[in-house]
């Protein structure tokens, strides 16, 4: 399993707290201007994004691909994001949903480059609340700290306190859902 990385200075981050950090508006490119139709001048627009309603499981996909021109690169910037409390209240348009609390419950890693790659996967497991790594056949436990690295692709968040009917842990009172299946790769044991 790897080591905990550190944060760069400037290492982009999801984060807990109420201001808005999943950029949900951006401005658009001078070529994408549109034209005023009470004043007939080209207006660069704003893009503005908002959920509005929130799921039970919300999956984060990260940018770790670019293409510019014919040339195509993996992004391994180091993003911090919360294992806990995911709020996601700010990105809602209307904002009268109670519960807006996420935690991280699984994250897929991508390792290699754009001409070949492995994946991975770190979840928690939800009757004992701890963090394992899964490498094809092989299991083991990781600490808290390990999750977060330059290798993370998506991120599958739960609402707090929601056990979705579906889910192994139903029969289980509180703790995130367990990977699903179709990502899991190899002959994948459950920890025991």
């Amino acid at each position: 399993h790897s080591q905990p990385e550190s944060s760069p200075p400037h290492a982009p981050q999801l984060r807990s707290s109420p201001e808005p950090t999943l950029n949900p508006s951006f401005l658009l490119a001078p070529d994408d201007a549109w034209r005023c139709p009470h004043c007939q001048v080209l207006q660069q627009g704003v893009v503005k994004l908002s959920l509005w309603t929130l799921p039970d499981i919300l999956i984060i996909h990260l940018k770790r691909f670019r293409q510019v021109g014919e040339r195509r690169t993996k992004l391994s910037t180091l993003v911090r994001f919360p294992l806990h409390g995911l709020n996601m209240a700010p990105h809602v348009a209307k904002r009268s949903q109670l519960n807006s609390l996420y935690d991280l419950y699984a994250v897929c890693n991508h390792h290699g480059s754009m001409q070949g790659g492995h994946y991975t996967a770190y979840c928690r497991n939800s009757l004992d609340g701890r963090w394992y790594s899964y490498d094809d056949s092989a299991v083991e436990p990781v600490q808290e700290d390990e999750v977060s690295t330059r290798g993370a692709y998506i991120l599958f968040y739960q609402r707090r306190n929601i056990i979705p009917s579906w889910s192994a842990s139903s029969s289980v009172q509180g703790g995130p859902v367990p990977l699903p299946s179709a990502l899991a790769h190899g002959d994948v044991r459950r920890p025991g």
